[in-house]
Formats: structure tokens, C-alpha cells, sequence
């Protein structure tokens, strides 16, 4: 019995069905989003911070006591012991040195050829009319007086008793700092910069300088600031030849602190404990004041509602600021329950490694859980977030979508 022609399979009907099995799929395949890969295993809290493990990994890390924090996964602190036995850099009844550029006022008694205003030389020599180069950086106004009076006497500008010698510091200088390690930019560092209008016309011509922008403090600032894996009880200062350590802990705490004077062509290194630790990542006299991030939320809410879109100060955020958080300031948080699942991408550069990672969150889960401090990671400088749409949103859109298609494919007669 011969075919009716409704029993046999058009080519086109076949194309279409191919073609439409074929666009579902890879529409759907769309829809679930491959977990991020990483050299290290983040998700078990592998990562730079402990905060980024996933949820449901709470007792793969273990609690490490430190003198900073307690409640944070700390195992891989290393404290740099081998530093210990180095002289320690700290308060003393002796006046700070003087240093290159410093500008002082020698005054010899009764002596006006040998009195006046004189800047210490690069090569941190004081030149007094009359008398060969003194070598004066890092020595003391007290020490440098001696050696005047000393030199008056011994190359015979006096005989017997030198007068007086009065030297003043009236002006301490910038200096240029080389600082390395834990910061977040390593580089030579100018501090203490000053500028006429800064100073009032009685500062200007008294006698004396209090330098409060010519310390250690000051030099980490502008480095950025400390990295939170710093061993900020073992920072080095390297000084005509001798390493000292200095202890900033109660820095770091927001206490009161000794905050060493620094001198021309100091090197600092902040030595890496090799892990994150919470409690440095907030503002302190040694840390960073603040972070810009880069932000992402191309979702459709973002294209059809002018609310969705990101605003300006959502990118320059305080230094300590969380994922959750700045998650609020994307608007990637709220809206219908049928997008409540969304997901959120964090990448953020390991310091220690070099390397990128990337995390992937549910932001449902952080706004629900209770111990979402656990799993919130702290925004570092320059991290990039982005936020994904609900599964249910993107099966939406794939309908959408392929309404949109099934029109033109209509009016061809492949559908």
C-alpha cells in the first residue's frame, strides 16, 4: 500500500526538529554555571582568606590563637622567630638624629663667621666655614656640638677652651624610605613633605621642627599600607648597616604605639606569616584607608531599571568592607523570590602566591546563614565582582529567547 504524503517526514520537518533540540540544549546548557577552578582548593579555605571556604566546609580549617584575633582560621600563621634575636628599635632618653637635608642653626658663642643656618649635604656631611666636613646623619645635636667644640680647639681656630656650640634642628627634611614585604605596593617612598601653607608664620620661624609625618608609620601608609598577612610584630629598619626590629602590634591595634622617626635611605621590610589574618583588615596608623573595587552586574533588572545600575561610590570602598556588603551597594540583593537564588563572583589576587582567585558565593546563603562572617570574604584592593542571575531567571530568559527566535523561523516554514 503506497505512502500518503502525511506519512512521510518533510526535510524540513526534520531540520526543524534538530534544529529546535539542538537550540534547547544549548540554550539550557546556559543556565548552570560551571564552579570556578583555582590551583588551590579555596572552597576548603586554601585561599588567601580563610573566609573564602564554601559553605558546608566549617571544621576543614583549624583555630589558631594569635595575639590579634582567635576566631578565625589562623593554621598557617608562621611567626618570623629567626628575627628575634636583632636589636629592637625603640623609645629612648636621646634626642632622634639628624639626617640628610635636615636644616640646622649652629650658633658658636660670640662667633657670627661660624653661626647661621646650614642644610645637611646628601653625603649627610655639615659644613662650617673655616672647619673640615662633619659627619653629622644619625648623629645627635648633642653628639655633633661635642665634635664643633672638639675641631675649634684642634684645628687651632681657638686656643684653650672652644666657647659654646649651640645646634638646633629647625627644620627636619623629607626623606626618601625604600619599603618592601607584606605592603600592598612595594616601593621608595618620599615622607614628610611639606608645604608653606601648611605651617603657621610662628612654626615657620621658630626654632625647632616636630616631624610627626617622618615615621614608620608614615612610611607604611604610603605603601599602601600593611598587607593582612604581615608580621607586624617583627617589621625591619635597615640603618647605616644595622637591621633593628620594630614591634607595631598595638598599631595594628588601634593603641597607643612607638612610632620610630625615620632617616634618609631607611629600608623597611614587613615580613609575610604566611596567612590572612582578620583583624589587620580594617583602618589602623598602618594600614590602608580605603580600596577600589571593580563591579559587574549586567543582569536584566540592571538593563531595564535605572535602580539596578551600580552608583559611583559603590566602587571606592572602605578598607574593610565585605563581600556581602558590597553586594547591597550593587543591587544584586533582593527583588523577586524567583531570582533571590543569584550568585555572585569575587576575584581577588593572592599576594602571597601571585595568583588569581576566584569564588563563587550564593548570595541567598550569605543574607540567610548565620555564620555567614565565616564565609563573607574582606574586599581587597582591585577585586572584581560580579553578580549571575537565579537558575530560575535564566530558564526565563532562555524561553524568552527562543520565543524571540521561533517568529522569524516561523514565517520561513521552518517551525
Amino acid at each position: 500500500m503506497p505512502k500518503t504524503p502525511n506519512s512521510i517526514l518533510h526535510p524540513w520537518r526534520i531540520a526543524r526538529t534538530a534544529m529546535t533540540g539542538t537550540l534547547m540544549l544549548t540554550l539550557f546548557g546556559c543556565i548552570a554555571m560551571e564552579a570556578p577552578r583555582n590551583n588551590v582548593a579555596v572552597e576548603k579555605g586554601e585561599g588567601f582568606q580563610s573566609a573564602q571556604r564554601d559553605f558546608g566546609n566549617e571544621n576543614d580549617a583549624k583555630l589558631f590563637s594569635t595575639s590579634l584575633r582567635s576566631d578565625m582560621a589562623l593554621s598557617r600563621c608562621r611567626a618570623n622567630t629567626q628575627y628575634d634575636h636583632l636589636p629592637i628599635l625603640q623609645p629612648n632618653s636621646e634626642e632622634v638624629g639628624i639626617s640628610k637635608g635636615d636644616l640646622l642653626r649652629v650658633v658658636v658663642f660670640d662667633d657670627e663667621l661660624l653661626s647661621g643656618d646650614f642644610e645637611i649635604e646628601a653625603e649627610g656631611k655639615l659644613r662650617l666655614p673655616q672647619l673640615s666636613a662633619f659627619d653629622a646623619h644619625g648623629v645627635t645635636a648633642i653628639e655633633l656640638e661635642k665634635r664643633i667644640r672638639r675641631a675649634l680647639v684642634t684645628e687651632q681656630l681657638y686656643r684653650g677652651e672652644a666657647p659654646p656650640v649651640s645646634i638646633k634642628i629647625i627644620d627636619r627634611a623629607p626623606v626618601r624610605v625604600h619599603v618592601t614585604g607584606a605592603v600592598f605596593e612595594d616601593k621608595t617612598v618620599e615622607i614628610n613633605q611639606k608645604f608653606s601653607q601648611e605651617r603657621d608664620l610662628l612654626r615657620q620661624t621658630a626654632s625647632g621642627d616636630l616631624s610627626t609625618n617622618r615615621t614608620l608609620s608614615n612610611a607604611l601608609r604610603a605603601a599602601a599600607g600593611v598587607r593582612p598577612d604581615a608580621d607586624v610584630e617583627r617589621i625591619l629598619v635597615r640603618r647605616d648597616g644595622v637591621t633593628y626590629r620594630v614591634d607595631m602590634k598595638k598599631a595594628a591595634m588601634a593603641l597607643s604605639f612607638f612610632d620610630p622617626y625615620m632617616m634618609a635611605d631607611d629600608e623597611v621590610e614587613v615580613p609575610s606569616m604566611g596567612c590572612f589574618q582578620p583583624a589587620l583588615v580594617k583602618e589602623t596608623p598602618i594600614t590602608r584607608v580605603g580600596i577600589k573595587v571593580n563591579l559587574s552586574n549586567l543582569s536584566s533588572p540592571a538593563l531595564r531599571n535605572a535602580g539596578s545600575a551600580i552608583e559611583k561610590d559603590a566602587r571606592s570602598l572602605k578598607y574593610g568592607t565585605t563581600l556581602l556588603e558590597v553586594l547591597f551597594k550593587m543591587n544584586c540583593v533582593g527583588g523577586l523570590n524567583s531570582s533571590a537564588d543569584r550568585q555572585a563572583i569575587l576575584i581577588s589576587n593572592n599576594p602571597i602566591s601571585g595568583e588569581m582567585e576566584v569564588i563563587r558565593r550564593s548570595v541567598e546563603e550569605l543574607v540567610r546563614r548565620s555564620d555567614r562572617d565565616a564565609h563573607n570574604p574582606l574586599l581587597m584592593p582591585d577585586d572584581s565582582i560580579a553578580c549571575y542571575d537565579s537558575d530560575i531567571t535564566n530558564v526565563r530568559d532562555v524561553l524568552s529567547i527562543f520565543s524571540d527566535l521561533s517568529l522569524p523561523l516561523t514565517v520561513l516554514g521552518i517551525l
